[in-house]
């Protein structure tokens, strides 16, 4: 894996995931400062390019939803953003110019060591790992005979995986029982997203979520939420039973990858000047169509 150094080096570093650094907020400590950074990740591997942007578009997501779409009864883990982030660190010492783009002021939670996954579609790894080998489903789900690639599911389906390395499918029964609020939760964020792209004509075709607990027991929504590196997105006009569409979203670092791995060992990879533009081309045009703005637009109004 690519080892990056951390974004913030005046904050104490708590913990470095793929993409996202989280940090200690001195004095506050039930809370964190959570950072996205322009890395990107591919079937659990960190890549060596930097997608420039792509941080400040996953942020800006993450609070055009919390702020217009979320239903009234989904708590969310952000405390502060923008610039506000600014009144919760040392004002005596330096941090990066762009900051506030791409940096949340978030409450600390008890994560559930699940991965909430909704599917309205047949399609990424269901389709390609199970379904298109005449493979059972590992999620516990029985599954109509003779779907396509793009098939869609009368309501979406629940597939849910554990935290670890490989992402290994739980069984979706054992997950409602044992989080029944948690996958209701999951379930009403998802549908809420969906409703709202769909006005805008884009077709969330998947989704995925991190769920936790607060320290009043209160379930939150936690980590990252309806951006291209949880969720396919596609233009609806452009869905065609039996073929892959043009993703909008991670998908299309995926397929780089796949491609330049062949049959080999699945190692970081260096992304041609042509996807890395096309990639951060399609993570705007995303964001410019569900918020309705230029991405500089809503920074300038929301976060400035």
């Amino acid at each position: 894996m690519v080892k990056r150094e951390p974004y913030v080096d005046c904050l104490e570093l708590s913990h470095q995931g793929k993409v996202r650094d989280t940090y200690l907020v001195p004095i506050h400590d039930k809370l964190l400062l959570m950072v996205a950074t322009d890395a990107i990740s591919t079937h659990n591997i960190v890549h060596e390019n930097m997608i420039t942007g792509k941080g400040h578009v996953l942020t800006a997501l993450s609070i055009f939803f919390a702020m217009k779409i979320m239903p009234l009864n989904v708590d969310n883990h952000i405390v502060a953003f923008g610039k506000k982030i600014y009144d919760y660190l040392p004002k005596d010492r330096t941090y990066p110019e762009d900051l506030h783009l791409r940096a949340l002021v978030i409450k600390k939670l008890e994560m559930i060591d699940v991965e909430f996954i909704w599917r309205a579609y047949m399609a990424g790894s269901l389709w390609k790992k199970y379904y298109s080998k005449g493979k059972p489903s590992p999620y516990g789900l029985t599954l109509p005979p003779n779907l396509l690639l793009m098939s869609r599911f009368e309501n979406p389906i629940f597939t849910p995986t554990d935290k670890s390395e490989d992402d290994d499918p739980l069984n979706n029964k054992q997950i409602e029982e044992d989080y029944p609020k948690a996958t209701a939760l999951s379930l009403a964020v998802y549908n809420a997203g969906r409703k709202h792209a769909n006005k805008c004509g884009i077709e969330i075709i998947d989704f995925k979520c991190e769920i936790g607990k607060d320290e009043d027991g209160s379930l939150v929504l936690g980590d990252e939420w309806l951006n291209g590196d949880c969720c396919r997105f596609v233009e609806k006009d452009k869905i065609v039973l039996g073929q892959n569409p043009p993703w909008m979203d991670k998908e299309i670092f995926r397929k780089a990858a796949e491609e330049q791995w062949g049959g080999g060992a699945k190692i970081p990879i260096k992304f041609s000047p042509e996807v890395v533009e096309e990639g951060i081309k399609v993570y705007l045009k995303v964001f410019e169509i569900l918020s309705k703005l230029p991405l500089e637009q809503f920074q300038k109004e929301y976060l400035s």
